[in-house]
Formats: C-alpha cells, structure tokens, sequence
C-alpha cells in the first residue's frame, strides 16, 4: 500500500490502491471535489481477495509419492555406497557454506523421507553374459556339432582313403569276371592254410606305392592278421555276378562282404557273431544251388573247442539270417586243422552235402551228411596211402563239371614230404579216389587255394596256387589233359605278397597282404588267362 507525503507540495491524484482519507472535514482547497480522486477498477477479477472461514481451504502440499532426491551425506543410494572419504567432504562442505550445496529433501510438515524398497534381480545368474540356461544349451549343441563333425570326417576320410586306393588301381570291383563256366554263371571255390607270415613289405593302402598308417593302433573292426579267407561266386536271379568273400575281424567275428556288378560296390555284412568261434579259425564256404533264382550259401568253422561248426544262409547278399548248421559242436577237428566245404555249385557238378577237417591223426575227415535229420552226418577217413597229409597242410575242392552223370571233384593238400597231391574223387557213397603227384613241391603249412574251369570232357582247365613265406605264390596248372610248375605269380610279389589266399570258381583270387605290424589288408586279383592275374585292387572292407 502507498502512503501520502504530507510534505509534498501537491497531493497526489492518483493512488495504486484504496486510500484512507486522513483530511479534515469540510477542508478547502478543492478538496471536496471526489471526481478528482480514481480508484483501480472493481472488476470481479482484479477486485482484492477476501478470506471467508466458510469457504474449503486451497492446499498445495509438496507430493512425496515420489522419491525424493537426497544428497550424499544423508547416507542413502550411491552416497551411501561411495565410502567414508566422500561423507567426510559433504560434512565439510556443509559446515563451511551458508547453504546446502547439494539436493535436499523438503521438510515440510517434517514428512519423513520416501525411500524406495530394493527389488531384488530374480534372474538366473549369467556365464559369459548369457543367461546360465541359454549357455549350457549353446554349449551342449556344439558340443554335438562338434562330435558329429569329427565322426564324419573320420569315416569320410576312411572311405576316401579306400576309394582313392582302388580307383589307382582300376577299383577292386572294376572288372567282372565270366562267373563259372557252367553254363549260368554260378560257382565257388575256397583255400585255406597257415601260409606263413613275413614283413609285407613296405605300408601301404593296397596298391605298391601307397603309404600306409603309420601307427600301430588297432580296432575290434579291423581284419585278424592272422585270419583266413574264403571265397564263393554265383549269378543272381537278376542276371548279376556276386564275389563273395569271408574274413575274420579282430573281435572274432566273421565277416562276408560282396561284390555286386549292378552296383560295382563292396557291401559287408556279419556272417557269423564272435560267441563261439574261435580266433584265426579255418574258414571253409561252399554253395548248394536249388535253381537259377534260389541257393544257400554256407560258412563253416571251429568253435573254441576246436568243434566243427556252420551256419546257412537261403538267400546270400540278400539276406542277413543265418541258420545252424546240423554238422555243428559234434566233431572235433586239430588244433592246426583247415576245413573244407561242398554243395552243388550247378546241374553239372558234384552233389553231395560235405564238410571235411583234418583230426590229430593227420588224416584227413569226410563228414557226409546221411539222412534227413539235421544231425544225421557221419565220419569217414581219406586213405593216406596216396601221401600222408602234413598236419595243418593248406586245403582246397573244387569241383570238376561235366555233363557225363558220374561228377568228380578235386582234392589238395600238400603231403608230410612237401609235394603237392591231388585226389579225384570218383564216388563218394564208396570213397573212390585217384590220385596224382604234382610236380610242385610247396611248404607243409602253405596256404592253398585252386578254381577250375571248362568242362572235363572239353575244355577243362585247373589252376592251383600256394603261398610262399619269402616269396611270391607258386601256380601249378592243369591244361590239355597234364599238369605244369608255371613258378611264382608276379603279380603277387613284392610288397603286395598275399600270406594267406582264397580263390573261387569265376577266377578271382583273394589275398591277406601285411602292410605293417598290426595292419593287414585284403587285395584282389583276376585271372585273365593263361597263367596272367592282374591285380584289381583291395577289398573295400569297413573300418
């Protein structure tokens, strides 16, 4: 409000506000004029505001619902957390200031602070940054991807490899061959021995130059170095040629892998489970032929007593159940004893269900089967006048065709002296047997295997082969009615030298070659005429 100064020489007209006349009744000097004196204007909205207890009291109180901001000396959030050197300089400051330098919280109606509670992070905890749930799951899929990927490359490499091996060498299931040559192309063959055993010659996969795994680490899949082979032929009912070949792995079981020339591939199936059959046993495989379309193929054996034993299988390559054969756990063979094996391989060969073996005598037996029950087999001893078998002596039948009715089959073995015999068996029923001398002198344990082919009263052509212990397999044929020494085969020299070696009825002969110490390879050869075998290639056999 504006007060009037009585010194000044004129009142004022004007005034800001309501004035409180303070002058003398009935004063002169115009005084009395009211018009000269203005008042602001009374308008509702300028006129001067009156309290009235009646009326609700406006009240703007400061809004604490929300978090206060409190500076750091008040011990709270990160002043709290910051550590006794800040607190000491706040208290300093605030004792040297006229104000507060920092926030402050109002303290009106001495409200008490709002602080808002601490909620705690109910997340997992973290590793590396993730989430511990999303990190064990990353880990565990590479983890898998990992594995995967290094089982993949293992067997790719490993399929590579082989693959790389044959296709240097033409691939092992390059070339077919005629089957046998009765007519339809079935047929089979077999050889079997010690054969020795000598260094292999350098490593390698197969084929001379290779390099082979230069460490001696070993697999129950990996072939037995010391195993025996088998071998048998046929033409399926789709016009195909099939070479089949029998093995034994390290984990004692048997193993039958096929060629096939629809797809000119190996394929490996399990002949027979490793429960019984004993490590480095003979092996002895033989075909009984019912008709174009159906045949048995069987494998026979030495269980770990040394018992003969087979199992039969209906449809070979194309079916995978094996049967018990009825010869099975009744005979006992030697200890060194190979076996041998016969069905019916066509119309114009010998029929007759036979297995043989060799007893501790040294003689060899002839089990024929004589009845209709499964075990009705009987025992019959080959005469030795013709030359005593050496014991553990290689073994091989083959069968001689001919479109006469009386069927022959030729007998092998290399006597105690080292000469190599062969027995042609005339007729089974009374044992008649002719034997010859061959001019071929061969070791008491080589391994021995043989094929023929032609037809007796034609073309009729033998071949037999024996392995060495130092050098290259010898080959003793039969052609134009004489036998002949044709020496060592090249072919199977150097270091694809075989030490043991099957052969069967299409001319395909199948070698265990040494590559190193502990690492053994199966490799495979043609005849392609005369006295010529050319090497195909190494039997793809899974690791």
């Amino acid at each position: 409000m504006t007060t009037p100064n009585p010194n000044s020489p004129s009142p004022p007209e004007y005034y800001g506000g309501l004035e409180v006349d303070t002058r003398q009744a009935g004063a002169g000097g115009g005084y009395d004029d009211y018009s000269k004196f203005r008042v602001a204007d009374q308008a509702a909205h300028n006129a001067p505001q009156v309290y009235n207890a009646d009326l609700p009291e406006a009240y703007n109180p400061q809004d604490y619902s929300a978090p206060q901001v409190v500076g750091a000396g008040a011990g709270f959030g990160a002043g709290a957390a910051a550590g006794a050197g800040l607190e000491a300089g706040y208290a300093h400051d605030q004792a040297t200031s006229g104000y507060e330098s920092g926030y402050y919280a109002p303290k009106e109606h001495n409200a008490s602070t709002v602080v808002a509670d601490e909620i705690p992070d109910k997340r997992s905890g973290t590793i590396c940054g993730l989430r511990r749930k999303v990190f064990w799951m990353l880990l565990v899929a590479a983890i898998i991807v990992v594995i995967g990927a290094a089982v993949g490359g293992g067997v790719g490499g490993a399929l590579a490899a082989q693959n790389s091996s044959q296709q240097s060498d033409g691939s092992s299931s390059g070339s077919t061959g005629d089957g046998s040559s009765g007519g339809n192309g079935t047929g089979s063959g077999n050889g079997s021995g010690d054969g020795g055993s000598g260094d292999g010659g350098s490593s390698g996969n197969g084929t001379t130059g290779d390099s082979g795994d230069s460490t001696n680490s070993t697999s129950p899949m990996d072939i037995l170095p010391t195993t025996n082979l088998g071998s048998l032929n046929f033409t399926d009912q789709y016009g195909f040629d099939i070479n089949l070949v029998y093995y034994q792995l390290r984990s004692k079981v048997l193993m039958q892998s096929s060629w096939n020339s629809s797809t000119k591939s190996w394929s490996t199936v399990v002949g027979k489970s490793a429960d019984d059959v004993k490590e480095a046993t003979p092996i002895s495989n033989s075909l009984f032929w019912h008709s174009k379309n159906t045949r048995d193929a069987r494998i026979y054996y030495l269980n770990e007593k040394n018992q003969v034993a087979g199992v039969i299988n209906g449809n070979p390559v194309y079916g995978f159940s094996w049967d018990k054969s009825g010869v099975s756990d009744t005979f006992t063979a030697a200890e060194s004893s190979q076996m041998l094996s016969n069905g019916i391989y066509n119309p114009d060969s010998y029929l007759d269900n036979l297995v043989m073996y060799q007893d501790t005598g040294s003689t060899i037996r002839v089990l024929r089967r004589t009845g209709n029950g499964h075990t009705d087999w009987t025992a019959t001893g080959v005469p030795t006048e013709y030359g005593k078998p050496a014991l553990g002596t290689g073994l091989s039948l083959i069968p001689i065709y001919t479109t006469e009715a009386e069927k022959k089959m030729n007998l092998l073995y290399a006597s105690e002296s080292g000469s190599l015999i062969a027995l042609t068996l005339k007729n089974v029923n009374g044992m008649q047997w002719a034997n010859e001398t061959l001019p071929t002198t061969v070791e008491k344990n080589a391994s021995i295997a043989a094929f023929s082919s032609g037809y007796n009263n034609t073309d009729l052509t033998m071949h037999v082969l024996a392995t060495q212990s130092d050098k290259a397999p010898v080959l003793t044929t039969y052609s134009g009615g004489q036998w002949t020494n044709e020496g060592e085969i090249e072919s199977m020299s150097g270091d694809d030298r075989p030490v043991k070696i099957a052969a069967n009825l299409a001319g395909r002969v199948y070698g265990l070659v040494e590559r190193n110490n502990s690492k053994v390879e199966i490799v495979e050869w043609e005849w392609t005429g005369g006295t010529t075998y050319n090497k195909i290639g190494v039997v793809d056999v899974p690791a």
